[in-house]
């Protein structure tokens, strides 16, 4: 698995964030896609830190949920088409 580099200028803590999140993640093996994964935690944390958030631990377990999420309700085929097609 490719490490995939995420900075923003702005707060060294979005970085740190992004690091914490990535391992997590991959550890977990919640990775499937890495660019996916990458775009989508660096636009959410890039979120937090237009936010005024700036607690890493904070940004890094918003941006995990939201990835959780976004696989469990939107990355997963409709539960119909494989039946419909038998």
């Amino acid at each position: 698995m490719a490490h995939i580099i995420f900075s923003d200028y702005r707060s060294p803590a979005a970085e740190q964030a992004y690091e914490i999140a990535w391992d997590f993640l991959a550890r977990s093996g919640a990775i499937h896609d890495e660019f996916e994964a990458c775009v989508f935690l660096a636009q959410r944390i890039t979120m937090m830190v237009e936010e005024g958030q700036e607690n890493r631990i904070r940004m890094a377990n918003r941006a995990i949920s939201e990835y959780q999420y976004h696989l469990e309700n939107f990355c997963k085929p409709a539960r119909g088409a494989a039946a419909s097609r038998a």
